[in-house]
């Protein structure tokens, strides 16, 4: 891959994760326009507490989603971490530390089993991680049949804490998201897209293709495990169901962040700001006092023009250009009939 071809890609990058700034910050300032009850600083850690597990989740599943794969594994990691946070905090309430290492040592060794079996193995990603979805919801049923548990207080509050009125998670996901944008520029980032935009020339040039695309899975575990650890702490509880909500969500909050489906475009802080969008859509509607069964509809609209906005950028492209084609080519036929006479 050429540097001129690394230089578009990261300006195309750009651009996406602007236009997915610039949504969200559309919906939010229009929702603190129409809920003046949302604008002090205790109802901004609230909103951003709320949106960390998706926020989280998107980071993995963007990742994935980049390289050309898809994972449904987020709702069943996220779900049984869930769980088996609730269960091991309520009969250890003095371990948080050891049982949060142990949580993200799970969503590790789940991404890494669903990227050997779609990298080495050759399998279809979708199936794959369907399956460990279903296999991992099975084994948070097991251990938590029905929704419950008491999460102790000093497990909940290593992810609510707050300094000086701004939430903590605030700053962890400042972290995460400027872990992605450094892994991104890395020789593991630019293969990443590389595999997304042309795998066969990702092969050819001599890229880490099947180790890199092990590692997104494997990245990814880790992200929906981190996210099942903050739904924990947000909910006090747990339900083996929990990831549930999570397998749609998830995706519309990458597709408000511009992360093509079809590989090799987006950024993961983009798909970050999309879970924000996603979270203040609903609150929005709400002061608007729309009712609750447009909510979907409504969603479903923003989505398409989110995901118009490549389409709209191109075209308006094409239209400038052609002028300046038009010049080039008149001017060239004037010199050509000059020379003739």
């Amino acid at each position: 891959m050429t540097i001129s071809t690394i230089s578009a890609r990261r300006r195309r990058i750009s651009g996406e994760l602007v236009a997915a700034v610039v949504i969200f910050v559309v919906i939010y300032s229009l929702l603190l326009a129409v809920a003046p009850f949302e604008r002090n600083l205790y109802s901004f850690s609230n909103f951003v507490v709320l949106m960390m597990p998706l926020a989280v989740a998107v980071i993995g599943t963007s990742t994935v989603l980049i390289t050309g794969g898809f994972d449904l594994s987020v709702a069943g990691t996220l779900g049984l971490s869930n769980v088996l946070a609730t269960v091991l905090t309520s009969a250890y309430p003095d371990m948080g530390v050891p049982i949060t290492i142990g949580i993200l040592g799970l969503g590790l060794v789940v991404g890494l089993f669903n990227g050997v079996l779609i990298v080495l193995l050759g399998l279809q990603s979708i199936a794959v991680t369907l399956a460990s979805y279903i296999c991992m919801t099975g084994v948070a049923l097991i251990l938590l049949p029905a929704p419950g548990g008491s999460v102790p207080i000093e497990f909940t509050s290593m992810f609510k804490l707050s300094v000086g009125g701004f939430p903590a998670a605030l700053g962890a996901l400042i972290v995460l998201c400027l872990l992605w944008a450094y892994l991104s520029r890395t020789r593991f980032g630019t293969t990443l897209f590389s595999i997304g935009s042309d795998r066969q020339a990702a092969v050819i040039s001599g890229m880490l293709v099947r180790a890199t695309e092990v590692g997104a899975y494997a990245f990814a575990g880790v992200m929906y495990a981190i996210a099942g650890l903050f739904l924990t702490a947000v909910t006090a509880s747990g339900d083996p169901n929990a990831g549930f909500p999570f397998l749609l969500t998830s995706f519309a909050a990458v597709a408000l962040g511009l992360v093509s489906f079809r590989g090799g475009k987006g950024s993961a802080i983009g798909a970050v700001f999309g879970a924000g969008s996603l979270i203040a859509l609903p609150k929005l509607l709400f002061g608007l006092r729309i009712q609750d069964f447009w909510s979907g509809a409504i969603l479903g609209i923003t989505i398409l023009l989110a995901l118009s906005l490549p389409l709209l950028s191109h075209v308006a492209k094409r239209r400038r250009r052609r002028p300046a084609a038009a010049a080039v080519t008149d001017t060239r036929s004037r010199k050509d009939l000059a020379d003739v006479e």
